[in-house]
């Protein structure tokens, strides 16, 4: 039998794999996910199903994709659904309603204070398991099972020697650029630090740096692992690659006002991050040199190591 993985590429995508272990402890899985050179390089050498990268909230694209996943179910012995969002995981609740599939749906941990739209959907729907990461989001349709942020604690570290090495990324979001980010940090950082400015659909060309839109996972993460600084929008899989790899990264929250984001849900989870102290929360056009010169003395360190969880 086989458990079916669901999730959008980006930090929906990087919850689910940090959460695999403890929730799927099997090598059996048949990954649901789209194109992205970060989802390309995060599930080399696994079994992979491709949807569309759709836009927030195309409801009609959910039942092209229910279509398409009703075709998978029918080929492979799928025993159980997990997914951590976004919409696609509508596709996989209906094509797992239709065979009789037990399904379980983790809300994203970026939503700490409201539900997403696709867990608004399925706090509606009967006979599935819905999960929520912050103990206080429990209510009669959600329970607290796991996190993907247990288990980290921030240290003192000793300053960087030599020349800074900067990662300023934006994550993977092929809908919403951050301008306003990039644009500040280049107006202060030093000429002579190395930065990497990974910038999604941002339109920065006329600041005359080199930029990329997105790179591989592994790419990426050789990047932050080597970093002494790391900037980042309030998304999960931008701030949680960074912890994983020892860094407190300076967070910066997208506006919706501004046309960065669909919604406000960012501002919740920085908040979070900053509140246990595991991140510098900042405003776009906040950030300060002295801001980057805290952020590089410290680092993070995980402890224990997180038991299994069998969802329903």
């Amino acid at each position: 039998m086989t458990a079916m993985l669901v999730a959008t590429s980006g930090g929906h995508l990087t919850q689910l794999n940090l959460l695999r272990p403890r929730i799927v402890p099997r090598d059996d899985v048949l990954w649901v996910t789209d194109t992205t050179a970060q989802s390309t390089s995060m599930l080399a050498g696994q079994r992979v199903v491709e949807l569309p990268n759709r836009a927030p909230r195309a409801y009609f694209g959910i039942l092209r994709d229910y279509v398409r996943l009703c075709g998978v179910f029918r080929r492979e012995r799928i025993d159980h659904v997990y997914s951590t969002g976004a919409q696609m995981a509508l596709s996989a609740m209906l094509a797992a309603k239709t065979f009789r599939v037990p399904f379980s749906y983790i809300e994203s941990g970026t939503r700490v204070r409201e539900l997403s739209a696709t867990g608004r959907v399925l706090a509606r729907v009967p006979g599935i398991a819905r999960y929520v990461q912050y103990p206080f989001a429990v209510d009669g349709r959600w329970r607290y099972a796991l996190s993907v942020f247990e288990g980290f604690a921030v240290d003192p570290a000793p300053p960087p020697t030599g020349t800074p090495r900067v990662v300023v990324t934006v994550g993977g979001n092929a809908h919403y650029g951050f301008e306003r980010l990039v644009r500040h940090v280049h107006a202060i950082i030093p000429a002579h630090w190395s930065v990497l400015w990974q910038v999604g659909p941002s339109d920065v060309a006329d600041l005359g740096i080199e930029t990329v839109a997105e790179l591989p996972s592994a790419e990426l993460r050789a990047e932050i692992a080597a970093a002494d600084l790391v900037i980042s929008h309030a998304g999960t899989g931008s701030i949680l690659t960074a912890l994983e790899l020892g860094k407190r990264p300076i967070v910066v929250p997208r506006r919706a006002a501004r046309g960065e984001h669909v919604d406000g849900h960012q501002n919740d989870l920085a908040a979070f991050v900053a509140s246990e102290g595991l991140a510098l929360v900042r405003e776009a056009d906040e950030i300060t040199l002295a801001d980057l010169d805290d952020a590089v003395r410290w680092r993070v360190t995980t402890v224990g190591d997180p038991e299994p969880v069998l969802l329903d």
